[in-house]
């Protein structure tokens, strides 16, 4: 079990939204929300798509499954509690399971899976509701659940989850102040140990090298970083070599423990650069400004979007057009979460909230830019996790 982690707090969360909303039991298909339920983060969903392979199952009468390959048992043996594990067999030989005359498949049957996780659940009847996280059920494994039951029988959870996993505990807390906190560290680091004639690859490598020294836990470090005139973040980078001026965008961070942090700075490399792009980073802050100043517990969060949207256009950035300026965050496998801070939520922030707050700007032809901070809402007011700058200078 992952030190310190709450699984009873999370599990009990789970099951009142389960009988809140009258399920009888909900099925986990996602890798980071059966990781969020059980504690348990399967390798093999987290690196492919084949949804299906490892399923949770959580019922009404607080009851927690892990259906999983006899591959993957002894790894969800050592990280769950009071979860009962069910695994079945996989084409791997694995000694501890090995049975004389034993055929195996080529790749397992998914449905196999969904079998099982049906065969925990109470006796059918008439009536009987199982929520689904149906963006992650594949068409054969979706004409299975409605063999078995109606497709009404089958509602889609994925605005249960968002709501369930917007509010924090204490633990999670912590992993996401702790991500944030190192991701700044790091950040202010790579832009002082740059230089022009760097190229994106070294930078990045820097990043990730003042990342992974912080703590030994940290299991990924996300980069979505962008180089002067190239706005758009790359997954494999070309060698770009950084002149003076260039604004390089920072953007990202480690994986701790399971749980994401993501936030932004923007710097100048030499220490300085032209005007122009000074200016839009000044009328980028006003904008986080505006955001600081307007995010309380209890605030819409469509009006802070709407307090950034006016401050930026006033600052004079024309046509400056986002669908939103900041998201919820936690345990998904990409790090922007729902909720958003989007024109049409008009929901409130509420205590346990974290959220992060950003201003992007991309331009090939002014390079890019984005002021990106995470924080936490109290019963008191915020707490911002880490801290911008308002300058090009780290």
């Amino acid at each position: 079990m992952i030190q310190g982690r709450n699984q009873k707090e999370i599990l009990q969360k789970i099951v009142s939204g389960i009988q809140r909303e009258n399920y009888d039991a909900i099925l986990l298909t996602s890798p980071d929300a059966i990781f969020y339920a059980t504690g348990f983060a399967s390798p093999f969903l987290y690196k492919s798509v084949n949804t299906g392979l490892t399923i949770a199952v959580i019922t009404a009468e607080g009851k927690a499954y892990l259906i999983l390959s006899e591959f993957e048992r002894q790894s969800a043996a050592r990280v769950t509690k009071d979860i009962e594990l069910i695994a079945y067999p996989t084409w791997i030989y694995i000694e501890d399971y090995a049975k004389a005359g034993q055929k195996k498949e080529v790749q397992p049957d998914v449905n196999q899976s969904y079998r099982l996780a049906l065969s925990v659940l109470p006796e059918k009847q008439k009536g009987l509701t199982i929520g689904v996280q149906q963006d992650y059920i594949k068409i054969k494994a979706w004409e299975y659940l409605t063999s078995q039951f109606k497709a009404e029988q089958l509602p889609d959870i994925t605005q249960f989850l968002i709501e369930l996993r917007s509010r924090k505990t204490e633990w999670e807390i912590n992993l996401l102040r702790e991500a944030a906190r190192m991701s700044e560290i790091a950040m202010i680091k790579t832009a002082r140990e740059t230089v022009q004639g760097m190229t994106d690859t070294e930078v990045s490598a820097l990043f990730r090298k003042h990342c992974l020294e912080q703590n030994s836990e940290i299991i990924a470090v996300d980069q979505a970083h962008t180089f002067a005139d190239d706005f758009a973040p790359a997954w494999i980078l070309t060698g770009k070599v950084l002149k003076r001026g260039d604004i390089v965008r920072l953007d990202g961070g480690p994986e701790l423990s399971g749980y994401n942090s993501d936030i932004a700075r923007t710097f100048a490399v030499g220490g300085s650069t032209v005007p122009e792009r000074e200016k839009i980073y000044e009328k980028l802050w006003k904008g986080y400004e505006a955001a600081r100043k307007t995010i309380a517990p209890g605030v819409p969060r469509s009006e802070v979007f709407k307090q950034v949207q006016k401050a930026i256009a006033d600052a004079g950035i024309e046509n400056y057009i986002r669908g939103h300026h900041g998201h919820s965050l936690g345990c998904a496998r990409f790090s922007e979460e729902y909720p958003f801070i989007a024109p049409d939520d008009n929901r409130v922030f509420e205590p346990g909230m974290v959220f992060c707050i950003e201003v992007p700007y991309y331009s090939s032809k002014h390079h890019s830019y984005n002021i990106e901070d995470t924080f936490l809402v109290t019963e008191q007011g915020i707490e911002y996790f880490t801290n911008a700058v308002p300058t090009l200078h780290l």
